[in-house]
């Protein structure tokens, strides 16, 4: 790292591209305007892209293919994959078309109860959560 900075989250999203193109790239103007070019045109979705992690000063795009042909239980099913290794959407297509000429793939659900908790802070009477807790779990089951 060439430079310690401190506060770098209390900065505003164009110091933030301004420290690091100006820290780490020998042309920062080119550096900032490729930043920048990844940015989505519709300045809402930009933002919610922006809240999703702290820090965010782009958006890194993923090209999304599907592999067809998988024969599950039956079922034909066509699989979306984002990833930047072709070769993977590529084999699993292959693969699929492979199996589904073959009878494709068999899936058994051993299981399917989950077990959950929910924890919350409540200051009425206990007794009252309690009963409705037992009048609605039927709805959950």
């Amino acid at each position: 790292m060439k430079n310690n900075i401190n506060g770098f989250s209390k900065l505003s999203k164009e110091k933030k591209i301004e420290w690091i193109a100006e820290t780490y790239f020998a042309h920062p103007e080119k550096a900032t305007q490729l930043i920048k070019s990844y940015w989505n045109a519709d300045s809402k979705l930009q933002q919610l892209h922006d809240d999703f992690i702290e820090n965010t000063i782009t958006n890194f795009y993923l090209p999304l293919g599907i592999a067809p042909n998988f024969l599950i239980n039956g079922k034909f099913y066509t699989v979306p994959m984002t990833i930047e290794e072709s070769s993977v959407v590529a084999a699993a297509a292959k693969s699929a078309k492979y199996w589904s000429e073959r009878g494709g793939f068999k899936a058994t659900v051993l299981n399917s109860e989950k077990i959950g908790q929910v924890h919350f802070t409540f200051n009425g009477d206990a007794s009252k959560l309690e009963a409705f807790f037992n009048e609605i779990k039927n709805k959950f089951y």
